[in-house]
């Protein structure tokens, strides 16, 4: 929208002689501009006396309106990216400071005199900024205008500036979802970092205080956990045939281990090496009275025999009466063996 006024409220030729109609002094607010024959036009303000004012050497009197009034109007004016312009309403105060000047332009437009100076500021701010950014270009705009007079004979103040960008609809929608996202992240974030409990009291505070969403998502993902585990223990269980006992053992303790955490396992309990089984075995005979130790003879080369005197191998069929072992009717060795005895009942 424009808004202007002009400046030049009259005009009129003068006669020489001025008998009966001589030049008065202007009003207020105005100001009375004669145009000699000869010479620069001379300026009459408000209370002052026409010199002359009967047989002045004057040819034309113009009388200029030198009152503040209210100048609007509008540009288009580019951003930082070409294809998206701004719309810049610019409104301001505008007084005649030298009226002579706006005779001898003939400016019956103040709107349209000032326009162009004052559009190549705005062009020139505006184009630094961003198009979705319109209060940078308004206040740049406006402290640039505060400070420039692009025409000396009037005085220009009161700048207001209004940006807005044009065919800007779609990337305002966009903008609006993409920084609705970020807040929601931003709120989202501190639950997310801040562990199940933080979770737990989200999820309540969205249902009313029941937690039951969340542990029921927890525990399907503890049976896809366990049902997973079992599928693999039973493609390893059942992939060889071979598997050995001691190999099936652990896997069996393995598998216990994580299905049952922080308590004894079931089946496979913790077992220690052969040497340590065989070791109990002795151990328990040993303190059960069923065993007689058995010095161990070994033949050094072959053919030898045993001296007389010397100790030989014994084994006990009963308990306190020792036999001699039998030679190994194969290569001639006696075979060292650690027997335990049946109990008399079981014989």
């Amino acid at each position: 929208m424009t808004q202007t006024y002009n400046p030049i409220l009259d005009t009129a030729e003068l006669p020489r002689v001025r008998i009966g109609a001589p030049l008065r002094s202007p009003a207020m607010g105005t100001a009375l501009v004669l145009e000699p024959a000869i010479g620069d036009p001379l300026v009459i303000w408000s209370g002052q006396r026409v010199p002359e004012a009967r047989l002045g050497n004057y040819r034309r009197m113009s009388v200029v309106d030198v009152s503040n009034h209210g100048l609007s109007f509008d540009v288009t004016a580019p951003s930082a990216d070409p294809a998206f312009p701004f719309t810049v309403a610019v409104s301001l105060c505008c007084q005649i400071a030298d009226p002579a000047a706006i005779v001898r332009d003939g400016i019956q437009d103040m709107t349209a005199a000032l326009r162009q100076s004052l559009t190549r500021i705005v062009r020139d701010e505006a184009a630094r900024f961003d198009v979705l950014n319109p209060a940078g270009p308004e206040a740049a705009i406006m402290a640039k205008l505060n400070d420039a007079y692009p025409v000396s004979a009037v005085r220009l103040s009161g700048f207001a500036v209004t940006v807005e960008a044009v065919d800007t609809a779609e990337i305002i929608t966009a903008k609006r979802e993409l920084r609705v996202q970020e807040m929601r992240r931003d709120a989202m974030r501190p639950v997310a970092s801040a562990g199940r409990d933080e979770m737990l009291a989200h999820v309540m505070a969205l249902t009313g205080g029941d937690p039951t969403p969340l542990l029921d998502r927890e525990q399907e993902s503890r049976d896809r956990s366990t049902q997973a585990s079992l599928d693999a223990l039973r493609v390893l269980m059942g992939s060889s045939k071979e598997l050995e006992e001691f190999n099936a053992s652990r896997v069996s303790e393995q598998a216990m281990s994580a299905f049952f955490p922080g308590g004894e396992p079931l089946i496979g309990s913790s077992r220690g090496g052969i040497r340590d089984r065989l070791d109990r075995k002795i151990r328990g005979a040993i303190d059960s009275g069923r065993v007689v130790e058995e010095n161990v003879a070994v033949q050094g080369e072959a053919g030898d025999q045993n001296k007389p005197g010397q100790n030989k191998p014994m084994r006990a069929e009963d308990p306190g009466k020792a036999v001699k072992d039998e030679p190994d009717e194969a290569n001639g060795r006696r075979v060292s063996r650690v027997r335990g005895t049946r109990p008399a009942d079981q014989r």
